[in-house]
């Protein structure tokens, strides 16, 4: 679906891009409405010379992406944990054993409009948990 040529909304900017692959992991492989990253048509995998193993063609993909409001609002649930596919397009074979991809600043994610869900294979920060549960969204964490 290609909303950006038929529509006036504006992107919305994330403020931290682990919290923006979270959204885009619901947009790309739970509700099919963007395109995910398809490395098949790489013959080699890019590494990020700083981070061993990542595809920086997927982080460059993911990253230039645009999200806009009319998507956002589609988001309803999130889940936050280590296998989600998107993370595996980005760090194919990343077992999750660190924190790499944990958002640093949850702010987009607890601002998210339709957000009813999160579930969580750890326990979120605390801030975090207190803050989306103001907003009425229900936690499930391990």
């Amino acid at each position: 679906m290609d909303e950006e040529s038929t529509t006036t909304e504006e992107p919305i900017e994330f403020a931290d891009f682990n919290a923006k692959l979270l959204v885009l992991d619901v947009l790309c492989y739970d509700l099919d409405v963007i395109e995910p990253y398809d490395g098949d048509d790489d013959e080699d995998v890019v590494a990020d010379e700083d981070v061993d193993g990542q595809d920086d063609r997927a982080r460059e993909y993911y990253d230039e992406l645009d999200l806009l409001p009319s998507q956002l609002d589609l988001v309803t649930e999130l889940t936050v944990d280590s296998d989600l596919e998107i993370l595996q397009d980005l760090h194919p074979g990343w077992d999750g054993s660190d924190d790499r991809y944990d958002p640093q600043n949850w702010d987009d994610l607890v601002d998210l409009p339709a957000l009813r869900v999160v579930y969580a294979a750890a326990p979120l920060p605390a801030h975090v948990s207190e803050a989306l549960t103001a907003k009425g969204v229900e936690v499930r964490s391990a």
